[in-house]
């Protein structure tokens, strides 16, 4: 939990510093509105944040005055109490009219006077609440006419007809007005026209697949106004969501795509940016670590982030760095820590002089090890997660013994070696390589932030998986042979 307040913490201590309108003003008619506080806010990602509040003038109208700049985009008027709210634009070219509407009906009645934007906007919301109305009424009408066997042909030509119509009204506006930010939100609903590939049903759903992931951003890309309102915010939780693979790789390139999308508000980007950065270096997934590491390496390393604090910058990169060195696919440092000779240290445990409750030997080598597969765990006598993981490993390790090696380090204190060496003994861990490193060198080349933690190699001592649960070590090793089988066949 603290590594997610930690950046949250930072997130949001830049969000007052961007320029855009200035100079508005804003008259605002409420009817049936008792209340005498109204209040302009915005979205920032799926965030509310208030931009002013304006109090009831002697006329009965709420004036919000440009004090203070405001970037160009998607407005709200909350309606206290209950914080319903109407969508209105503001933008350089349109940042001086007035508007009335009704705080029980909200946009059914919405007036504007000088805006010619925000009308266009809600003569297509009216517009489309009222054909959407005669489609959902025909759509029933074909419905119940098919399960009665009834011809339908007559209401299915109306149907076609107002899509026809709903589709026309779209083209006008964007024809007509392909500057103003209204068409811009109209796009952001305009049905992705997707080629005809050629080709076996597979390989054709993965092409429009791989289309639609790579032109869903296409008709909103241009026009930056757009980034600060729910619809976007929307589309990239659909983007990450359904068009996204849960794999590190193609997240990395989702990540990417959307901070390249909205890079021109630099305040959209930095919330973003924490967002990712928060989620991804608090995931409990396996494997999500490298899209940290991945921001961490590209963006704030590369001098794309200088809204980040010295030490945030310092901590992540230190994090990300290490973090780098065993992500799944790179080959595992090598380990070189001292073998604990169990009987011994067991033997001297009482011993008069308490700095010496333990024994240790030669020095035993990660890459020495010539076999399939190669666990990693580092673990530690009085964890308590541990005491349940190590019976499950030695059980795995017995019935894998001529494929699978245990490369186990004792990650404590030199005082604790004798402990570490009873517990070994406790265990019945003792067939495996057990090492211990009074001096703690491999945490250079590791993170171990909890134990027990698993890591499992292959035998090029590249990671496979890490952070692995010890129950789920016979399910990976089947995996890791299905893949090696693969491999022969597509040879063969």
């Amino acid at each position: 939990m603290m590594k997610k307040l930690l950046f949250l913490l930072f997130s949001f201590a830049f969000l007052q510093t961007v320029t855009a309108v200035e100079d508005y003003h804003i008259e605002v008619t409420v009817k049936n509105y008792e209340q005498d506080k109204l209040i302009l806010a915005h979205y920032l990602g799926s965030t509310i944040l208030v931009d002013d509040t304006a109090t009831v003038s002697k006329t009965g109208s709420f004036i919000f005055n440009g004090d203070k700049n405001l970037p160009a985009g998607v407005y709200l008027l909350v309606v206290p109490p209950d914080n319903q709210y109407v969508e209105i634009f503001i933008t350089e070219a349109e940042k001086k009219y007035s508007l009335t509407f009704d705080a029980t009906t909200l946009t059914k009645e919405m007036v504007f006077e000088n805006a010619p934007d925000n009308t266009i906007f809600y003569d297509y919301v009216k517009f489309s609440a009222e054909n959407r109305a005669e489609m959902e009424g025909l759509i029933q009408t074909i419905q119940e006419g098919r399960a009665a066997e009834k011809d339908v042909k007559k209401a299915e030509a109306a149907l076609e007809k107002l899509q026809q119509a709903s589709e026309a009204y779209k083209e006008n506006i964007i024809q007509k007005y392909p500057n103003k930010l209204a068409t811009t939100i109209i796009k952001s609903n305009k049905k992705l026209v997707i080629p005809a590939f050629e080709g076996d049903e597979e390989f054709i759903r993965l092409q429009e697949y791989l289309y639609r992931r790579a032109h869903f951003f296409d008709y909103v890309r241009a026009d930056a106004r757009f980034f600060r309102s729910k619809i976007c915010n929307d589309m990239i939780n659909f983007y990450m969501d359904n068009l996204t693979v849960p794999h590190p790789d193609s997240i990395i390139q989702s990540v990417d795509e959307v901070l390249g999308l909205i890079a021109p508000d630099s305040i959209v980007f930095r919330k973003y940016f924490f967002d990712y950065l928060n989620k991804y270096y608090a995931s409990e997934y396996i494997g999500m670590d490298a899209v940290f590491v991945h921001l961490v390496k590209e963006y704030a390393m590369k001098g794309k982030t200088d809204f980040l604090q010295e030490e945030t910058r310092a901590k992540i990169t230190k994090d990300a760095l290490l973090w780098d060195k065993t992500l799944i696919g790179k080959t595992s440092p090598n380990l070189e820590n001292y073998e604990l000779k169990i009987e011994e240290s067991i033997k001297i445990k009482d011993a008069a002089d308490e700095n010496r409750r333990f024994v240790i030997g030669e020095k035993s080598e990660l890459n020495d090890i010539n076999k399939p597969y190669t666990v990693v765990i580092f673990w530690a006598p009085d964890c308590s997660h541990c005491k349940k993981s190590m019976p499950v490993l030695v059980d795995f390790y017995e019935k894998h013994v001529d494929s699978v090696e245990v490369f186990a380090v004792c990650h404590t204190s030199f005082q604790q070696f004798g402990d570490c060496a009873q517990a070994l003994k406790d265990y019945k861990a003792i067939n495996w390589i057990n090492t211990v490193d009074p001096y703690y060198k491999y945490i250079k080349n590791y993170s171990i932030e909890t134990t027990p933690l698993i890591l499992l190699l292959d035998e090029e001592k590249k990671v496979f998986l890490k952070k692995i649960a010890a129950e789920k070590l016979e399910v990976a090793i089947e995996q890791m042979n299905l893949q090696k089988q693969k491999k022969v066949g597509s040879k063969q």
